[in-house]
């Protein structure tokens, strides 16, 4: 959603880079602050769109949904159930991850983490690159230097071959559901 430095989601916790991401928080901060960047104009709908999209490509945790419309709601943006059904009617299941797949996020992480993951996205055309972020750059901006995917690395399928060809959130209805 551009709440976060570019990696921090995949960047191991003893690592030196996650050392190097702390340090660079405080200076994303400064940048915050010198260019009048606020939560709300980073926390768009097109940014939740992208949340939505990234956690039904991940095979991402069924909570994001609470969580992304309690967000949504804190910044004035109306966010339901339908939508995250309408993302995920459109949007192909390509992770391989656990805890229904093969392998585990630090294996994302060695093939070039969320940032190789965003730069595949974005060139797909499956999520938005032009929001801003807390760099004060767009996503697309802040992954346009990151290496892609290398070819051989089986844990983001290809878009021609999805694990499922939509998304794994699936919004129950009916008498036991309403």
């Amino acid at each position: 959603m551009g709440m976060t430095l570019p990696g921090s989601s995949s960047n191991p916790a003893d690592s030196k880079v996650k050392q190097l991401e702390c340090l660079a928080a405080g200076e994303a901060i400064k940048t915050l602050l010198k260019e009048d960047i606020r939560p709300s104009d980073i926390l768009t709908r097109q940014a939740f769109e992208n949340a939505m999209i990234l956690v039904n490509i991940t095979g991402g945790s069924t909570n994001a949904v609470l969580h992304l419309i309690a967000i949504a709601d804190s910044v004035g943006i109306k966010l339901t159930i339908d939508d995250f059904q309408a993302v995920s009617d459109r949007t192909p299941y390509l992770a391989d991850l656990k805890p229904s797949g093969k392998y585990v996020f630090n294996d994302l992480y060695q093939v070039g983490g969320t940032p190789s993951l965003i730069k595949f996205l974005i060139k797909e055309g499956l999520i938005d690159g032009t929001g801003i972020t807390v760099t004060g750059k767009t996503l697309a901006e802040n992954v346009k230097d990151v290496p892609d995917f290398p070819e051989d690395q089986k844990i983001i399928r290809p878009l021609s071959n999805p694990i499922k060809n939509t998304g794994h959130i699936q919004i129950l209805r009916g008498s036991l559901a309403p």
